[in-house]
């Protein structure tokens, strides 16, 4: 799988998090998304300092370099110790959408570039960020609405903090190591978890006499059969394969 770079992955995250704002499929996206970027301190603020440095925000022009200089060296102190998770976040959000946008290209040029090479290159994209970070902040109506990592905690917060905290802290434990897998480890697991939910469905249907209960079977076994692969769905399959 191609490795994107953070801006890349955020833009992926903002774009799909629009698309599915209003269909079923937002609230099982917003858990994972929570999982993955809100719970992990160092994501989230990487996510952050990405929102400040392509925001106006009308800062003084005799302090906006070391602001950027500080924004973007931190950044790269966070890319370097979260690697393994955000390798994990760009399957993540690639088995959401195909899409290769990025909306933070300056951003990503001055944070992954340091080579001598690319000086000329860095210098024009960090004076792009400053130029964006001076000006001050513009009240406008877009038709693609990106959703900065704010709006994400409070939609996030909203849509899933009476669903969490009705977890046993063992569900939350487990839901946490879950959300670490790797995702071609989680899938094949996924798979197999689903032949063996199915098999045990099918015996439960053998051996059931009453009609409405092996048509309650067999729509399980069919929204099993249809279930696509993802850490929300997988965790849902394993607790339904330990209640059966």
């Amino acid at each position: 799988m191609i490795m994107n770079t953070f801006g890349n992955i955020k833009t992926n995250i903002e774009r799909t998090a629009s698309e599915l704002a209003k269909k079923p499929e937002f609230k099982r996206f917003i858990f994972e998304f929570n999982g993955l970027v809100l719970k992990n301190k160092d994501i989230s603020e990487l996510y952050s300092i990405y929102d400040d440095l392509s925001s106006n925000k009308g800062i003084a022009p005799d302090i906006v370099n070391d602001y950027v200089n500080e924004s973007i060296e931190y950044s790269q102190i966070l890319l370097e110790s979260q690697r393994k998770n955000i390798v994990h976040l760009n399957n993540w959000i690639s088995s959401w959408t195909k899409s290769n946008k990025n909306d933070y290209s300056d951003i990503d040029n001055a944070v992954y570039n340091n080579s001598i090479r690319n000086l000329e290159s860095v210098l024009e994209s960090k004076n792009n960020i400053k130029k964006t970070l001076i000006s001050e902040e513009k009240i406008t109506v877009k038709e693609n609405i990106n959703l900065p990592i704010s709006s994400m905690v409070s939609i996030a917060n909203k849509t899933l903090s009476k669903q969490i905290s009705n977890l046993s802290e063992g569900d939350k434990k487990e839901l946490e190591s879950i959300l670490t897998m790797d995702y071609d480890t989680m899938k094949k697991d996924f798979n197999s978890l689903k032949e063996d939910v199915v098999k045990k469905l099918k015996i439960t249907l053998n051996e059931s006499s009453e009609s409405s209960v092996g048509d309650s079977i067999n729509k399980t076994i069919e929204k099993i059969m249809d279930a696509k692969c993802n850490y929300y769905d997988y965790y849902k399959l394993k607790k339904l394969n330990l209640g059966l």
